[in-house]
């Protein structure tokens, strides 16, 4: 475990007790706050603190296996445990009190990430935007996200969604909790990325949530994993626990006494079981009326006080292409069965789609593997996102939609998925992790701060100065940054959607 570099300490007085930090020349940091107490397939419960609480070291992450794409945004793995529900609290150096809070939600596909890694130190962030910043851990994998009717320990209880229902405490957590770090409860602003903005996305949709949020932002959300079907979580829970006990039927009790190492091996194991071979498993969001009654797609305007920035990036796609799959050419028959195993696309869905880009002008001479980026781009990320924003928009709900376009100076990568996160911490500076994603070049630092002013201004409740999605009869209006200008708004229809 890490700290965040050149901090000295500071102390605040919490409840009946203390939580020292450490201090430094862009302000406060206060590390690995424990905010609830998890307990295996059950929801979380609170947390006792010490009277006396060194909070000087990020908590360690949830259990999790070593993936490409996770090295590739959170860095190498850290420390491991099961009791990882722990935040972290950046506050900058000024002297206001009622600031604004930004809490956020990091990805990694249910399964991979945490909030102690270089790459989400909050200090530049929070210094940069005035507001007190806020990044937690949740539960991962099939310890996170395994969902089953026998797991509900009374009619209506919950039932699966436990890295939901962590994210839920912790922002219980801020609202009882942060003034005391001086900001203010009722300007909470919730961001999330990737599957932290799916996270967000069922927030809004949760009744649990109600009250704890004022602001919204969705960083390149694939919408359809938002919420999966109730038959397909079923089935994985089924499958792990067959993996576990070589039975039939479902036993909790099995999986529950496994170590939390055994619980991520098995996970892994089951994933590559025939049935869910090359698919992302059955540990996702799920409809559960103990924790997430309702769908975003059939409630897109939950929480409609809520106001929304909706982010994507250009070349959302490349990032499953050229990061998240093991290296070499693919034929054409293996750019079918990536497609085709894209959440919402079958196989005639997906020779649909390779026509349509293969139609386009030069598209006849992209390697398969390449032409992968662009596909995923708009039938992953960006078709569905707007699609949701659309349907809000559409319900008398403020949506204002951008797209990063600063280009990764890794070759093939573009504007890629999750690009936005070290512009958006400023980790490019001395992480070399966010710097090989980003770049740390005058474009890239251009990016950064453009990217950080639209950011702070929504956080701190000004309506973005482009129109919002579903107004000027119908026409989409971009904020676009990166590319030719930092930041510039742009009327024509994005070119992805």
């Amino acid at each position: 475990m890490t700290t965040p570099a050149g901090l000295g300490g500071t102390e605040i007085t919490l409840g009946a007790g203390t939580i020292s930090g450490l201090s430094g020349p862009l302000g406060s940091a206060f590390l690995g706050i424990p905010y609830a107490h998890a307990t295996r397939l059950r929801p979380p419960t609170p947390a006792d603190l010490p009277q006396a609480l060194q909070a000087v070291a990020f908590g360690p992450a949830a259990p999790q296996p070593r993936r490409p794409l996770g090295d590739s945004v959170f860095g190498p793995p850290a420390a491991q445990a099961e009791q990882c529900l722990s935040l972290n609290v950046w506050r900058p150096a000024i002297a206001d009190d009622g600031l604004p809070v930004f809490v956020y939600i990091h990805g990694g596909g249910f399964v991979v990430g945490r909030s102690g890694c270089a790459a989400l130190d909050g200090a530049r962030l929070a210094d940069a935007m005035g507001a007190v910043v806020v990044t937690l851990n949740y539960r991962l994998g099939s310890a996170g996200w395994c969902a089953h009717p026998a797991l509900a320990e009374q009619p209506g209880a919950p039932a699966g969604n436990w890295g939901l229902l962590d994210q839920v405490a912790a922002l219980e957590w801020v609202a009882e909790n942060i003034a005391a770090f001086g900001a203010d409860p009722a300007r909470v602003t919730l961001a999330g990325q990737s599957a932290g903005a799916l996270s967000l996305v069922d927030l809004l949709a949760a009744p649990t949530s109600a009250g704890l949020i004022a602001r919204a932002v969705v960083q390149s959300p694939p919408m359809a994993d938002a919420t999966v079907p109730a038959e397909l979580t079923e089935r994985w829970a089924l499958a792990l626990s067959a993996e576990a006990t070589g039975g039939t039927g479902f036993d909790a009790d099995a999986l529950r006494a496994l170590s939390a190492e055994e619980l991520c091996a098995l996970h892994e194991r089951t994933l590559a079981r025939p049935e869910f071979r090359g698919t992302r498993g059955g540990a996702l969001p799920t409809l559960d009326p103990g924790s997430l009654p309702y769908a975003p797609r059939d409630q897109p305007a939950a929480s409609p006080s809520v106001d929304v920035l909706l982010g994507t990036t250009a070349d959302e796609g490349t990032f499953f292409s050229e990061i998240a799959a093991p290296p070499g050419a693919w034929s054409e028959q293996d750019l079918r069965a990536r497609v085709a195993h894209l959440p919402g696309i079958d196989e005639v869905r997906a020779d649909e789609l390779i026509a349509g880009a293969r139609a386009l002008p030069g598209a006849d001479a992209i390697a398969p593997r390449a032409l992968f980026g662009p596909i995923a781009t708009d039938a992953l990320v960006v078709g569905p996102a707007l699609a949701w924003g659309r349907s809000r928009a559409a319900a008398d709900a403020s949506v204002h939609r951008y797209r990063i376009e600063h280009p990764s100076p890794q070759p093939g990568l573009g504007a890629t998925h999750s690009i936005d996160v070290p512009l958006m911490f400023k980790s490019y500076v001395d992480d070399p992790v966010s710097r090989a994603l980003c770049g740390a070049d005058a474009a890239a630092e251009a990016a950064s701060e453009a990217l950080i002013e639209m950011l702070s201004g929504f956080v701190h409740g000004e309506t973005p100065p482009w129109p919002a999605l579903g107004i000027d009869a119908g026409e989409e209006s971009l904020a676009l940054i990166g590319g030719s200008l930092p930041w510039r708004i742009d009327t024509e229809p994005a070119k992805a959607a």
